[in-house]
C-alpha cells in the first residue's frame, strides 16, 4: 500500500497570497478614507485664465457657509484650477452644496449659464421612472466632479 504525502509547499503559498491580499486590501480601504474625508480639497478644472475667476463665480460666493477656495493654473497649461473645501467641521449636506457649487461655476464661465440634465423622456412618476427622477434630480452633488 502506498502512501499519499501531502506538500506543505502549496497550502503555505496558498496562505500567503490570501495574507497578501488581505493586506493590500486593507491598504486600500485606509487610503480612501484619508482622501474622502469632509475636509478635502474639491477641484475642477475650467477653461479660462487664473485672472477669469476674480471675483469667484457666483454659485460659490452664495453659498452662505464659510469655505477655503484655491485658483490655480491647471497641469499642463489646460485652464485654470479651482478647489474649494469647507471651512469649519463639514457635514455632508454641506459637502454635497459645495460639490454642486463648483459645477455650477465651473458652467457659468465655461458657457455663460448652469446646463440642466435633459428631461427624461416620461414626466409620469412610475416605479420605473423613480431611479431615473431621483438621478437627475441629486446627479451634481455626488460623484466625480
Amino acid at each position: 500500500m502506498r502512501r499519499l504525502q501531502v506538500r506543505p509547499l502549496p497550502a503555505a503559498v496558498a496562505l500567503a497570497a490570501v495574507g497578501a491580499g488581505a493586506i493590500a486590501g486593507s491598504a486600500a480601504v485606509a487610503r480612501r478614507r484619508r482622501t474622502t474625508g469632509p475636509d478635502r480639497w474639491h477641484s475642477v478644472t475650467i477653461n479660462c485664465s487664473p485672472e477669469q475667476l476674480d471675483p469667484l463665480p457666483p454659485p460659490l460666493g452664495e453659498l452662505g457657509f464659510p469655505v477655503e477656495v484655491r485658483v490655480r493654473p491647471a497641469p499642463g497649461d489646460r485652464g485654470t484650477e479651482l478647489a474649494a473645501r469647507v471651512a469649519a467641521a463639514a457635514d455632508p449636506e454641506r459637502v454635497r452644496r459645495l460639490r454642486a457649487a463648483l459645477r455650477e461655476a465651473k458652467s457659468v464661465v465655461e458657457v455663460g449659464e448652469v446646463l440642466k440634465p435633459d428631461a427624461p423622456a416620461t414626466t409620469k412618476p412610475t416605479l420605473r421612472s423613480a431611479p431615473l427622477a431621483y438621478a437627475t434630480k441629486h446627479g451634481r452633488e455626488e460623484g466625480r466632479l
